[in-house]
This record gives structure tokens, sequence and C-alpha cells, in this order.
């Protein structure tokens, strides 16, 4: 029985292949191959990806990436502009983790799902 992923492992391993190719024939320098399997030197910022159903989905915050759709990111966005979040969280500091500690080199963000995560959101 074929697994549901096998499509996509062979599509990734193809694209990987051609990306490798293109080094070898000398059409893409390694740093554009690394641009696109995103490799990045340092510390990695944040990126977002519109996900086959719509949402947008942050990568780079945490170990899994933060899923919203738009009303939903709007929604957050209005919520930590009115400075509600800070102050929140400022009232609330004693009892809020800081999550993992921090690796030199890298940004302490761990724990920003939890928060994002406890922010209402509506059901789609």
């Amino acid at each position: 029985m074929a697994s549901r992923n096998t499509p996509n492992k062979a599509t990734a391993y193809q694209q990987l292949a051609q990306i490798v190719d293109g080094i070898k024939q000398e059409k893409i320098s390694v740093k554009e191959a690394m641009n696109k399997l995103q490799i990045r030197d340092g510390p990695q910022r944040p990126y977002a990806k519109v996900s086959r159903s719509g949402a947008v989905a942050l990568f780079g915050i945490s170990k899994d990436p933060i899923v919203l759709y738009e009303s939903q990111w709007n929604r957050l966005q209005k919520t930590i502009e009115s400075g509600y979040l800070r102050k929140y969280m400022e009232h609330n500091k004693d009892r809020i983790s800081h999550g993992r500690k921090k690796v030199e080199g890298t940004a302490n963000t761990s724990g920003v799902s939890d928060v994002v995560a406890s922010v209402e959101t509506e059901n789609v």
C-alpha cells in the first residue's frame, strides 16, 4: 500500500535533484540553490507561506508553523497594535514561561505560539 506522502516526496526529491544538477552544470550558484532550499546562514527570519486552504502559515517563530486565516491575522494584528497583548504579558509576567533558554546567535521566540493560540480566533 502506497503512502499518501509518496507523490510529495518524489516531487521534493525531483526538485532537489534539479537544484543539484543546476549547481553541477553551473546554471545556478550555490547561493541561489540555498535560497531555493531555504537554507540560511545564521539565524533565520520568520517567513510566511499560503497553504492550500488559503490560510497563511508563519514559520520560524516556533517549532510548528502558526497557521491562521486572513481575518484571524487581522484580528491578531489589531490586538497587538492596541497594546492589549503587551499589557497582558506585563501584568502576568510572573506566570509566563520564557520557553527554552536562548541559544547564542538565535532569538528566543519560543512561547509565542502559545500566546497566539490563546488569542480568541473566529471559527472558519
